[in-house]
């Protein structure tokens, strides 16, 4: 259980960091505070279900905080982002320690509690079971436009259901003047009573200047397990009218609701409980009942559930499933194709359908938007714009874009590195953007898009720059190149994901060590993508990844070669043609003319080193891959036709194949190589310029 908590518990977090980080740019804006005390008091509720009860209060200190942000008792300011950022961060750490018996933990927790209640003017602890029956507002509101009668019963099942009657009952009276009454239901039989059940209801009495609405807010979490009557008997303060208040004294606490028709209230002060014109039946609708008398309504609800909670070692083992049932598959195939029976080949065709549909259900489900990983990144740059004092914004586009959760998982750690060097390095201070006439607030551009078969991700930030000649000395000064090298701007680049190369005059906590744009440029290459730099001195600096849609199932094409057989990704593939189609085919250059557009062009059988000689009627083909800016043609012997490929690692030996991406195994039990389109096409169209 705590497992589950702990799980829901960081999803909150992560999604309280998200409202604030926009809270901090849009202060304005009235429905991101709603969103905010939305997600502490589910945070809240949680915590005091599981019995982290010092999580509880310290959250109910900060939804104190809010409740009086949303209803213009208080003004949002920086200061009270910047403890509520500190707070969240306490909380991540507490939840280990629940009970604080770390001594650090207990001390940032009481600092962190007193800064909450100096913001809100005065303490605000829950009230809890101890206190005296009737509980009193340590302070009054002079102002009222009326008091109300609030009967509240909870469910039975309030508490298991992670709910404190305490903390609404404390709620109400952060809205005015109020006065709580308990009643308790008789245990007729203590050997049967169950103590977590919750048999205690309240009266309340609430003076208050807010709107009847208000008040049936604070009971929305628990308005379908629990009898809510909100009722206004006066448009005065009635708490405030001392025979009234010498009357509640003398009330005796008892088994049912206050009965307010048993007090005397002049004629004058009071409203009438009805007014002619409401019948009986308006009067029942006030009153909300529990969940369990409704059982339409608990149909319906129990409908609209649109997810689910899974664990991810759950979908792991679901596609390696996946994987096996698709190699399976291939196999029957062969097999129906060899031993050709009718119903045999129906039912290979049925299977093959079923597993396409299963592999790209379990597939979609590993999809997981890269917008989850981009909003942890505002939280960095909000930080470290303080720590480097500078004004950095972080503008993120495309973050429905889907990537596979192994890849994103993996991903976090480079483009980390990548926005740290962009603010270290790249955004200058503000002052020295002025001086250049740029705006006082840098940009970092974080962007996802699709490309093909993968997933384009560019950082762009409209800082200095990067100067070739400052990388070009500095790798002459460390052996990297000699003088007289020469070497393209995109060459010199990528000098700058050599292991221990730095152009950091000063060394920082932020950066400068030469750690770090290695291990970006390892850590992409593991998941078979790409890198690329372009840069404009005193315009900014892009970098783009590439990366494949996933490392796991793709559609391909099969192809061979000799004896030999290969997959082409059916996704990169443009079109197919004969090698008869080829004109004007040179094989210096290698450049090939196919419907009057010159192309290079890949042997694949002197690429592989493959001797067989190649029967004389074979008639060859041609695979023309695209990558989303160039194009490459593949030759090969025979396009045997479409296959599903379950993709599996290759090994050590064989990390440097860069133009291969992994391997399959077909039906027959032997195993076909993978292509990766895009590091050949990127390897094939770099020659071809050299020869231009």
């Amino acid at each position: 259980m705590k497992a589950i908590y702990l799980e829901e518990a960081n999803e909150l977090l992560g999604n309280l960091e998200g409202a604030l980080l926009q809270l901090d740019e849009t202060p304005e804006e009235k429905s991101l505070i709603e969103e905010i005390f939305r997600i502490m008091h589910t945070l809240k509720g949680n915590s005091s279900m599981f019995g982290f009860t010092n999580i509880a209060e310290f959250i109910h200190k900060l939804e104190t905080v809010y409740d009086k942000i949303r209803n213009a008792q208080l003004t949002i300011s920086k200061e009270i982002i910047d403890a509520t950022f500190k707070s969240m961060d306490h909380i991540k750490d507490i939840i280990d320690d629940p009970e604080l018996e770390i001594a650090s933990n207990k001390e940032q927790y009481d600092i962190l509690t007193k800064q909450a209640e100096t913001f809100t003017g005065q303490k605000s602890a829950p009230p809890t079971a101890q206190e005296t029956p009737a509980i009193t507002a340590p302070e009054t509101k002079e102002e009222t436009s009326g008091t109300y009668l609030i009967n509240f019963k909870p469910g039975k099942s309030a508490i298991t259901e992670g709910n404190n009657p305490l903390y609404l009952i404390d709620e109400l009276f952060s809205l005015g003047e109020c006065k709580a009454l308990p009643y308790t239901e008789e245990v007729k039989n203590l050997a049967k009573f169950n103590p977590s059940d919750c048999i205690t209801g309240w009266s309340i009495l609430l003076s208050t200047d807010r709107a009847e609405a208000e008040i049936k807010e604070v009971f929305v979490f628990v308005e379908d397990i629990s009898e809510v009557n909100i009722e206004k008997i006066s448009d005065t303060n009635l708490l405030q009218n001392t025979a009234f208040s010498e009357q509640l004294e003398g009330i005796k606490l008892g088994k049912s609701p206050l009965d307010i028709s048993s007090l005397d209230i002049k004629k004058e002060e009071a409203k009438a409980q009805e007014s002619p014109a409401e019948k009986p039946e308006d009067a029942e609708k006030k009153q909300t009942k529990p969940k369990a008398a409704q059982p339409d309504k608990k149909d319906t609800k129990e409908k609209t559930i649109s997810s689910i909670r899974v664990s991810s070692d759950k979908l792991d083992d679901l596609m390696n499933l996946v994987s096996e049932l698709i190699t399976t598959q291939a196999a029957l195939s062969l097999f129906s194709r060899q031993n050709y029976y009718s119903e045999l080949e129906g039912m290979s065709e049925n299977v093959e359908k079923l597993s396409r549909q299963l592999r790209d259900i379990a597939f979609g489900m590993t999809l997981i938007p890269i917008n989850n990983m981009f909003g942890r990144f505002q939280r960095m740059v909000r930080d470290l714009s303080k720590e480097l004092s500078k004004e950095v914004a972080l503008v993120t586009e495309g973050g429905e874009t889907e990537l596979d959760k192994s890849i994103i998982e993996s991903l976090t750690d480079p483009l980390m590195h990548i926005l740290r060097n962009s603010m270290d390095h790249g955004i200058e201070s503000k002052e020295r953007r002025e001086e250049l006439g740029k705006p006082a607030k840098g940009t970092i551009r974080l962007k996802a898009y699709y490309s093909g078969t993968n997933v384009n991700i560019e950082i762009k930030d409209d800082g200095k720059g990067i100067d070739p000649e400052v990388i070009r000395n500095k790798a002459i000064e460390k052996g990297l190149i000699t003088e007289n090298t020469k070497l393209s701007d995109k060459e010199t680049y990528k000098l700058l994901f050599h292991a221990g190369f730095s152009t950091a005059k000063v060394v920082t906590d932020v950066s400068g060590r030469g750690v770090g744009m290695d291990v970006v440029r390892r850590n992409i290459d593991n998941l078979r993508g790409d890198i690329d730099i372009e840069s404009e001195i005193g315009a900014g600096t892009t970098l783009t990844i590439s990366l494949p849609l996933s490392l796991s199932i793709i559609d391909g094409l099969l192809v061979e070669i000799g004896k030999g057989s290969f997959v082409i990704p059916l996704a990169a593939i443009d079109r197919c043609f004969t090698y008869n189609d080829a004109r004007d085919v040179n094989k210096f250059t290698k450049i090939l003319e196919l419907e009057e557009k010159q192309l290079p062009f890949v042997d694949l059988r002197e690429t592989f080193d493959i001797k067989d000689e190649l029967d004389k009627k074979t008639v060859r083909q041609i695979v023309v891959v695209f990558n989303g800016k160039d194009h490459v043609a593949l030759v090969c012997d025979h396009i045997v036709g479409e296959y599903q490929a379950v993709i599996k690692p290759l090994g050590s030996y064989f990390k440097k194949q860069d133009h291969i991406s992994g391997s399959t195994i077909l039906g027959d039990g032997t195993i076909a190589l993978v292509f990766d389109t895009n590091r050949l096409i990127k390897r094939y169209v770099a020659k071809e310029t050299i020869m231009a």
